[in-house]
């Protein structure tokens, strides 16, 4: 399987697309051959995300490192989250970027989250709660929130900034639900930011709404006494494990998921609908979508990503 990401567009540069397989991670402009190929992991990357610049591509990887490169495919910087496993580091599943991308966010097979200031070049925070991998992560829109999805079915949502602590939790598997129920999906919404969407390896596509908890209101405790997301709605369109969602930029109410089984959903969140079905013949292992460039200050070179 495959990971690939699709950095914002930006006036002044070309998009690239990047993917990751068994030969490493390679860099793409549209045309039939790679612009680079690299390989900055010594196992299987397991998350590819750019910089909202679109400057510097994050990966993670099984070698229980995260790799800061370049556009052309050279090294910028090499984070060691320092998760240890059984038999040495472990593997690093998930990675995502702050929305102003100051900060870098990665979950671990060691059920740990570890945030790292990439303008002081440090490990800045460490959040706790899963009880297993963390396989996906996403960043509020104002950046006071993370939510972090594990391969047991549960997202809880951490307080970054202020007060650090979790706040809220959202489970995707009944209780006592056997199988796997790993969220490989998780995203925020831009326009409505109490609202949460995540894609599980049942093919499930559940809506979230946080806004209480967040705001201190009493919805019901779930485990560990955090208050619980209210799930709005579950689509099941797809008919094997979802491997990401991502909210439209652009459109209020445009959802998207894709799934192993080679199908692409788009979803109207307020009608609650499916409103478009792509099929491919090949199966997804991931999904990024293109997001708009935000306002960059005028400077001859960023200082962090």
């Amino acid at each position: 399987a495959s990971q690939t990401a699709a950095p914002p567009r930006n006036a002044h540069m070309p998009p690239l697309l990047a993917t990751a397989g068994d030969d490493g991670v390679a860099l793409w402009d549209g045309g039939a051959v790679a612009r680079h190929r690299f390989s900055p992991h010594a196992a299987q990357v397991s998350a590819l995300r750019w910089t909202a610049n679109d400057r510097v591509l994050a990966s993670s990887s099984h070698d229980g490192s995260v790799v800061l490169s370049e556009r052309d495919g050279s090294l910028f910087d090499t984070l060691r989250p320092q998760a240890r496993g059984p038999d040495g580091p472990a593997p690093v599943l998930s990675v995502t970027w702050s929305p102003a991308s100051r900060y870098l966010a990665s979950g671990s097979a060691d059920a740990l989250v570890r945030i790292f200031d990439l303008q002081k070049r440090e490990h800045a925070l460490t959040l706790r709660g899963h009880r297993a991998g963390v396989c996906a992560l996403s960043w509020s829109p104002s950046e006071v929130h993370v939510a972090s999805a594990s391969t047991a079915g549960d997202v809880i949502v951490h307080r970054v900034q202020g007060s650090v602590a979790a706040v809220c939790r959202a489970d995707t598997a009944p209780p006592g639900a056997r199988g796997d129920h790993a969220v490989r999906g998780l995203h925020w919404s831009p326009f409505h930011p109490t609202k949460l969407a995540t894609g599980s390896e049942d093919g499930v596509v559940s809506l979230w709404e946080t806004a209480a908890p967040l705001r201190g209101g009493s919805h019901a405790a779930g485990a560990a006494g955090l208050p619980r997301a209210v799930q709005l709605h579950k689509f099941e369109a797809h008919s094997a494990a979802c491997c990401g969602v991502a909210w439209s930029a652009v459109n209020h109410h445009l959802l998207v998921s894709a799934a192993a089984d080679g199908s692409i959903v788009f979803y109207d969140t307020t009608r609650l609908a499916v409103v478009r079905t792509l099929c491919s013949d090949q199966s997804f292992a991931a999904l990024e979508t293109e997001q708009p460039p935000r306002p960059q200050p005028h400077q001859s070179r960023p200082q962090h990503p």
